[in-house]
């Protein structure tokens, strides 16, 4: 079975985005991080052999200082 992907929606406090922008990337099992524009700051696309892993993933984002919100969407299929 292959991974599961999934994508995190964040939202943080505007005197913490210039040090998020560094935190982020860091993670290893974060892939890909984007600063977006809208109702989050951030949209991470993330990687996790399974869902208890990607819980972890999610806690430890949601520890970082200066993260208000997240929100995950899980990808059940990629069509392109």
């Amino acid at each position: 079975m292959g991974m599961l992907e999934a994508f995190i929606a964040i939202s943080v406090k505007p005197s913490s985005t210039t040090d998020l922008k560094k935190v982020f990337p860091e993670n290893e099992k974060v892939k890909e991080v984007f600063y977006v524009t809208g109702q989050f700051d951030f949209l991470l696309r993330v990687e996790a052999a399974n869902t208890f892993e990607l819980a972890r993933i999610i806690e430890s984002l949601r520890s970082q200082e200066g993260v208000e919100n997240t929100v995950t969407f899980i990808v059940l299929e990629k069509l392109k």
